[in-house]
């Protein structure tokens, strides 16, 4: 595929080596250049998980088995005390055992070289009326509290990236207290790409030309007291009109699934009407103790897709123990995590929309689960009680295991009954060596394993299972 570089990139590979012909500066100057870099690799198999639609029996087809390698590359320029550029590119690609994917194409394969993406460009003003107010305008990462609402804006390309195209304004200047203003502008596809895959980082499958999503929000942090800092927020999200492809039958055309939708037949399309949804929420942590501490947030929505409503809550909520003193300083952890389901007795919409947080929050095996949902990875219609237990064996090494019970709250599985499951997750962590060759690097790797016994929300009942291997280098 030939190589296509934007007008964009080529104000931004002048910046590049504006910045590269800038000294490095010692620890200490005002005007500081500072760069690294981190290399990913990861080996992913998985198989046998569950789709809720007849016609996709396991989730991306089944067994899948291949490597992940995830190369980044950071630079950052400080102009004084208050001024900061910072770029960063990655590229990330995978080569594959199973299956064959010579006949699909490059976006979805991500085989060599794929493309170089920005997930940083921004520039960020700090301290400004006083050190009351900080600004950063430019492609950015936003993450909030337990990543339920806010983690990742582009969910279609899995963990590469986790960038929005933001603006964002924190105000301080109230005592231990801050407050984020942010605006949001998300394109399905990415502008600023070299050698362009073409990617739909939007991450609705059945869309033919991907979605915009854009928004706002007010998120509020507040620690003034010790024992219960708590957070609240106000989010605004649009997710622009879309078409599908139209199904048909003997008889015609299929008639749309939802109230919302509209069937075009001289397009061959079913049309979704742009959804307008607010949410708000809030999350308290409390200490107990110093061996006792918890999470609770619950936040509530309320929207518009066309002419029909929406409305969905969420709560996310657990308790956990430390015991410093036992051997191998277990820590036991037990929550609740619920999302609202749609009714499908009613044309409303009543499932929980997780806003900008498609990504693997309780479960990597399980965010496999929604790929046959009108967005990949959206959480929803789930009940989640779960308990953990961790324990650290030997010094740089810790070990988790999790057991989940999953429900939901509607039976709008094809296997027509409520219990999607039991899940199992055990997760080995290691940090193999700090400080070793440069100041300040770190070499880290893991192990995850996760099972899951599909129960009657499903017609398979095949235990799906799915392992992953990493090995992480940064500096």
């Amino acid at each position: 595929m030939p190589y296509r570089i934007s007008t964009s990139w080529i104000m931004i590979l002048l910046g590049l080596a504006f910045l590269g012909g800038i000294p490095v500066s010692h620890a200490g100057d005002i005007n500081a250049f500072r760069f690294g870099a981190d290399e990913r690799v990861r080996g992913e198999y998985f198989d046998h998980v569950p789709s809720k639609v007849d016609s996709a029996a396991y989730a991306r087809g089944g067994e899948n088995n291949y490597l992940r390698f995830r190369t980044r590359l950071w630079a950052e320029q400080k102009a004084g005390s208050n001024l900061t550029l910072r770029v960063r590119t990655v590229n990330e690609v995978r080569s594959w055992f199973y299956p064959d994917v010579s006949s699909r194409p490059q976006r979805s394969t991500s085989e060599w070289p794929d493309e170089w993406v920005l997930d940083n460009l921004y520039l960020e003003v700090a301290n400004l009326f006083d050190n009351s107010l900080d600004l950063r305008v430019g492609r950015q990462e936003l993450i909030y509290g337990n990543g339920r609402v806010i983690l990742d804006g582009t969910p279609g390309d899995g963990s590469r990236t986790l960038y929005f195209n933001a603006a964002k304004a924190t105000w301080k200047g109230l005592p231990k207290t801050t407050i984020d203003l942010f605006g949001i502008y998300n394109e399905p596809e990415d502008e600023l790409a070299i050698n362009t895959a073409n990617r739909d980082l939007s991450g609705f499958s059945a869309a033919r030309e991907g979605v915009t999503e854009s928004g706002a929000g007010l998120y509020l942090k507040n620690a003034s007291m010790p024992q219960l800092p708590f957070e609240a927020y106000l989010i605004y999200k649009r997710e622009g009109a879309w078409e599908q492809a139209a199904k048909t039958n003997a008889a015609g055309f299929v008639p749309p699934r939802y109230a919302w939708q509209t069937l075009n037949p001289g397009r061959k399309t079913v049309e979704n009407p742009q959804f307008d949804v607010e949410t708000a929420g809030f999350r308290l942590i409390p200490t107990f103790s110093g061996s006792l501490s918890g999470n609770l947030e619950a936040a509530f929505q309320y929207g518009q897709r066309g002419d029909e409503e929406m409305t969905g809550y969420m709560l996310d909520a657990y308790l956990e123990k430390k015991f410093a003193s036992a051997p191998m300083q277990p820590v036991l952890k037990g929550g609740l995590y619920c999302l609202s389901g749609d009714d499908p007795g009613t044309s409303a919409d009543e499932g929980w929309n997780p806003l900008w947080a498609r990504q693997p929050q309780t479960s990597e095996l399980y965010l496999f689960a929604w790929d046959a949902e009108e967005s990949a990875f959206r959480w929803s219609n789930l009940i989640d009680p779960n308990i953990a237990v961790s324990v650290t064996p030997v010094r740089r090494m810790k070990s988790t295991v999790v057991l989940h019970y999953l429900a939901a709250f509607e039976a709008d599985g094809n296997g027509g009954g409520k219990s999607r499951g039991w899940l199992g997750t055990l997760r080995n962590e290691f940090v193999l060596a700090e400080n070793k060759w440069l100041s300040k690097d770190k070499l880290s790797a893991y192990i995850l394993l996760e099972v899951l016994e599909p129960g009657d929300y499903y017609k398979n009942d095949d235990t799906a299972v799915f392992a992953r291997w990493e090995v992480l280098y940064a500096f």
